[in-house]
């Protein structure tokens, strides 16, 4: 059992636990690799994940040269959602960090299950509107707050982060060189 989404599915979605038993008979489980691609640059996403294990990341490139838009932990929701809702080319490639574990909903099963009962809009909306969210976060965060700040949210969004992923990615994430990650985190003594 996906403890996690069983929990958002019956606890923050108040749907009964045959909503929880049909999204897992639809969905399937699979597992990445270290470094293993879920999406390439220029591919259409055709899925929406749930992450049951594993860290991974989005990333865009440009000059050869990589930026990270976004990590994906356990117990958070993994897809490029532009790319899958319009189902076109995506602009960045999602990647494992680690062996990780996903409930894969591909874009045709998802589709069904809106079909299937308005219920599954609470889903949907619960999805859109956490990617949403944590869109505006960062936005606001890179728009507004020094790299230090910016540094702060990561570990308070995701704290266990820094066992997990390379500091050259959360450098990359925060939009620094990993030279001044090394000196924030030599200045925020109290983390």
């Amino acid at each position: 059992m996906y403890q996690s989404l069983y929990s958002i599915v019956t606890d923050k979605l108040k749907l009964s636990d045959h909503y929880y038993d049909r999204l897992i008979e639809v969905s399937e489980q699979r597992f990445f690799t270290n470094k293993e691609y879920l999406l390439q640059i220029g591919k259409t996403c055709s899925f929406i994940g749930f992450v049951e294990k594993g860290y991974l990341r989005s990333f865009r490139e440009k000059d050869g040269e990589e930026f990270i838009s976004d990590f994906y932990v356990p117990g958070t929701f993994i897809t490029s959602y532009r790319s899958f809702i319009n189902q076109e080319s995506s602009a960045g490639a999602i990647q494992s960090l680690e062996n990780s574990e996903i409930c894969w909903l591909s874009f045709d099963t998802y589709n069904l299950l809106l079909n299937e009962s308005s219920e599954w809009f609470k889903l949907g909306k619960y999805i859109s509107d956490t990617l949403f969210i944590k869109k505006c976060m960062k936005e606001t965060s890179l728009l507004m707050d020094s790299a230090l700040d910016r540094y702060k949210l990561l570990l308070q969004t995701y704290p266990h982060l820094e066992q997990h992923v390379a500091q050259y990615h959360i450098a990359s994430y925060l939009g620094i060189k990993p030279e001044s990650l090394s000196r924030i985190k030599s200045l925020n003594l109290g983390h």
